[in-house]
């Protein structure tokens, strides 16, 4: 028989769909008529989802654990300066389905603070000052030796298990616009003007909870829409509360970035945003 895993998600992760499956096959009766306008909206992702295993190198994919860090680098810290940050993921782009995001090779991280509030800055539209995106184009340099209690103290993390990372597998998807994205108006503004179309687009409406690329998905309200400046029309990142991860109350974080920075491949200003019920 035929591993299920080898099939879907192929040699180190890599999908071997070269198509993903539309998410449009289910409409219901009602959404129907609007059907092409809705297909307009539809954007591929990248489906994440993690297993116990641990990964097989200190540069794979992983969920939690120690990072693989330059040794020529400094560890990423909080904003005093001193308090190193924790891994909330990395990922080695090689390993990654191509779906016209991010680059090819290299390894993408993000950091973030032990701490009430997971290191967001809920009061402010900048950058958090408890978090870091990192990008590595080059990985042959010699890796900075990490000492795991000191990256993590007595305080909080949505993730489970910190410090045990967990092994990521890949898919690609597609998903429609969200309905609390604040450009939903826009993109859809007849189901938005009808209470019953947009209950029912709500309901029908679904995305994997760990996701590159697409939509991102608030629990409240989108921060881009009252913001002072540009946050990011890029979806980099949607982490949701499932399995192993839980964002306060069932919450879900966001991190977004602008076009423009993503086509310098410059991850230095990534958007970092949690909210929960």
């Amino acid at each position: 028989m035929t591993d299920i895993y080898k099939w879907l998600f192929g040699p180190k992760g890599r999908s071997v769909l070269s198509e993903p499956p539309s998410v449009l096959w289910d409409l219901p009766d009602e959404l129907e008529p609007h059907r092409e306008a809705i297909a307009a909206t539809e954007r591929p992702v990248v489906a994440l989802a993690s297993v116990e295993a641990g990964p097989e190198k200190p540069q794979s994919s992983q969920l939690g654990g120690l990072a693989w860090w330059p040794a020529s680098r400094p560890y990423p810290t909080a904003a005093d300066g001193h308090t190193p940050l924790h891994l909330l993921l990395q990922l080695n782009l090689a390993e990654l389905p191509d779906i016209g995001l991010l680059p090819r090779t290299g390894l993408l991280q993000f950091f973030i603070a032990a701490d009430a509030t997971y290191g967001c800055d809920f009061g402010q539209d900048g950058p958090a000052p408890g978090f870091v995106c990192a990008y590595h184009a080059d990985l042959s340099g010699k890796a900075a030796d990490l000492e795991p209690h000191v990256l993590l103290g007595p305080e909080s993390s949505p993730l489970d298990t910190p410090l045990a990372a967990r092994s990521l597998l890949f898919s690609t998807a597609t998903m429609t616009v969200d309905p609390t994205d604040h450009r939903f108006e826009t993109m859809l503004p007849t189901i938005h003007e009808d209470p019953d179309l947009l209950e029912a687009y709500a309901l029908w409406h679904a995305s994997v909870p760990m996701r590159l690329g697409g939509y991102p998905s608030f629990v409240q309200e989108d921060p881009r829409e009252h913001a002072t400046h540009d946050l990011g029309d890029v979806a980099l990142l949607t982490l949701d509360t499932t399995d192993g991860i839980m964002w306060g109350d069932a919450g879900a974080a966001q991190f977004l970035m602008r076009s423009a920075d993503l086509a310098k491949r410059d991850f230095s200003r990534v958007t970092y945003n949690w909210d929960c019920g």
